[in-house]
């Protein structure tokens, strides 16, 4: 949370981004204008909230000022409970918590899902709005990146959301977890009731650790043991190396399969009882013990490719399913959402 924690290698991330930005001019032959930050759940968390509201008319018929009201006031309170959050997490003093967006996730009229409520008529109205936030400190980092980078800042966004809109979650019947092991980091989102409930933990481990141990192990640098360790989840070394690598890998599928169980208690100690369906992703979720460890756990797991991103047409190779979920939220169109306007109206009120 803090910059010398998230953005002690800012230049470097600068230098990194401007690399990759040549890359893709040289390869497209198209100049971006515009920068769409993903950006990980350690340092932009996300929560959703819903909260209901009984209407004194229920006759009388939704409209868009109505709408405005419910969604302003909602987004104050989730506002206030979000800051506390944020204070118990980072020890930081709750006026430094910022929203960075916010979305309409559901919407309920007397308990019936309804996309958008105007003309519509009932008693109780239910709004769940999931929000990004982060520091103060954070989030003009964000914004400075952008400037560095000479590019207009389109939005920003956790990575996990990004997967739940762009795995299309919220259309499943079943509560599912979508988990993310990353290089150093592993995300966990819990979806329950088709979005009413998101919420996203994270613990430092990732596939990194695994590469670390490998390059020890075999006395090799850590780009040679990258490369061992992407062979061995591709099946592409003999039997009696991937009998070892598997005998070395075991105590850190452990280790890591115990920051899950830890997660999905503090899930478990929030909303109960957690889903048993998990969609797995991330470069490490192609370690052959990943899967199998959460399988013996008695979790029904999957993981997910890049084909199941449908809101992009993706006519490349790319099969990073962060990155391609990334991409499917960013060309969400704003103009299309008649909530985006009240929302982001909202958000102004809040934090001017």
């Amino acid at each position: 949370w803090t910059k010398e924690k998230s953005f002690s290698e800012f230049e470097k991330l600068v230098s990194s981004c401007q690399k990759a930005i040549a890359k893709i001019e040289k390869k497209t032959g198209i100049k971006p204008s515009e920068i769409f930050l993903g950006v990980g759940a350690e340092i932009l968390r996300g929560k959703s909230s819903t909260f209901c509201y009984q209407r004194e008319n229920p006759q009388q018929k939704i409209d868009l000022a109505e709408l405005r009201n419910l969604v302003q006031r909602a987004q104050w309170r989730a506002y206030d409970q979000l800051r506390k959050l944020f204070s118990q997490e980072t020890g930081l003093p709750e006026h430094e918590a910022r929203l960075a967006n916010a979305y309409i996730v559901d919407i309920k009229v007397d308990n019936e899902h309804i996309p958008n409520p105007v003309g519509f008529e009932g008693k109780t109205i239910c709004l769940t709005i999931f929000n990004n936030y982060t520091s103060r400190e954070n989030l003009e980092m964000f914004f400075r990146l952008s400037a560095e980078l000479e590019l207009d800042l389109r939005g920003i966004n956790s990575q996990p959301y990004a997967l739940f809109y762009g795995l299309e979650v919220g259309n499943l019947k079943e509560d599912v977890l979508i988990i993310d092991i990353g290089g150093r980091v592993t995300d966990i989102v819990l979806v329950k009731n088709r979005g009413e409930v998101i919420d996203i933990k994270t613990f430092n481990l990732g596939g990194y650790l695994f590469t670390k141990t490998l390059s020890e192990f075999l006395e090799v640098d850590l780009d040679d043991a990258e490369v061992i360790k992407n062979k061995y989840s591709k099946g592409e070394i003999g039997l009696a190396a991937k009998q070892k690598l598997d005998k070395l890998f075991a105590s850190n599928i452990d280790f890591w399969f115990n920051g899950i169980k830890i997660v999905l208690k503090e899930f478990y100690e929030s909303y109960g009882r957690s889903p048993k369906t998990i969609l797995l992703c991330g470069g490490g979720s192609v370690l052959p013990g990943m899967s199998e460890a959460l399988k013996k756990g008695g979790f029904k797991t999957r993981i997910v490719s890049a084909q199941e991103i449908t809101r992009i047409n993706n006519k490349t190779k790319l099969q990073n399913i962060g990155s391609l979920a990334l991409a499917s939220l960013a060309c969400e169109s704003t103009e299309s959402n008649e909530f985006y306007p009240i929302l982001k109206r909202a958000m102004r009120l809040i934090q001017s």
